[in-house]
């Protein structure tokens, strides 16, 4: 996925469709869930875009801090992002903002550095 903070929209729709390509060629498959771990930024213009290319779902990391601490508190990280402007998807894209950056959940460990 693109970097929000500095392109073009011709630029995030070719990087978008070089990559879709490319796992489509290499391994058979399109994926339908965004994953951002990383992004500097994020526009409304992104979750329209990603409606549009087929995608159900979208995973970012980066968040206003303080959106972020009260969504912790509200216990809503996960939400239904409807753009207001565009035409591509009235009924939103399902996202959720990740709870510890780069890390995984607690409880959740999938790697070495674990004891479970």
């Amino acid at each position: 996925m693109h970097d929000e903070a500095t392109t073009y929209f011709q630029d995030m729709i070719d990087n978008m469709a070089i990559g879709h390509k490319f796992l489509l060629e290499t391994f058979g498959y399109v994926p339908t869930i965004g994953w951002q771990i990383d992004p500097f930024g994020h526009s409304e213009a992104n979750a329209d875009m990603y409606a549009k290319m087929g995608f159900d779902a979208l995973f970012f990391m980066r968040a206003d801090y303080q959106d972020k601490a009260k969504r912790m508190e509200n216990k809503t990280m996960e939400m239904l992002w409807v753009p207001k402007s565009g035409t591509g998807a009235p009924e939103g894209i399902f996202t959720h903002i990740l709870y510890r950056h780069y890390w995984f959940p607690d409880g959740f460990c999938f790697d070495v550095r674990c004891s479970d």
